[in-house]
């Protein structure tokens, strides 16, 4: 009985944590003309496809977690052969480096102005439908939907 009352409240608290989620979208880009805008001095045309997206999920807890995508962050695999065609294919790294990378800035920035955080975690994930390699912004994107 008591391990079913600890299960229960376990699962109202991570409902409880759910409702305070915080969820952000952010679009794939497409530069036109002008990309990268660092050799255009700023100097873009760009615009946004509707059907392709980066998602991140801020959820409060007790530390700092990064969930890992199943498929872009996957740790585990069929096989030898499907281990290699998946790094030949997506490369070596997935999204969880991007997630790291803007929360580390953040903090130096906030150090830097001298804004104090609060102590406390979260969790972040993020998803995406973005095609990898393929020229759309999807890194640029989860870092977007991360700020």
């Amino acid at each position: 009985m008591l391990q079913g009352t600890e299960e229960a409240l376990r699962q109202a608290e991570e409902s409880r944590l759910h409702e305070k989620a915080v969820i952000s979208r952010v679009h794939a880009r497409v530069g036109l003309l002008g990309n990268p805008s660092d050799g255009f001095y700023g100097k873009t045309i760009s615009f946004s496809l509707k059907n392709f997206y980066a998602e991140v999920t801020l959820t409060p807890a007790d530390t700092v977690q990064f969930l890992p995508h199943p498929e872009h962050d996957a740790h585990h695999y069929a096989s030898l052969h499907d281990l290699v065609e998946k790094l030949e294919t997506q490369g070596y790294y997935g999204g969880i480096r991007l997630l790291k990378a803007i929360c580390k800035r953040f903090f130096e920035h906030c150090r830097q102005a001298e804004h104090q955080l609060p102590g406390k975690g979260f969790k972040l994930s993020y998803d995406t439908n973005i095609p990898r390699q393929a020229g759309l912004s999807g890194s640029s994107a989860i870092i977007c939907a991360v700020l």
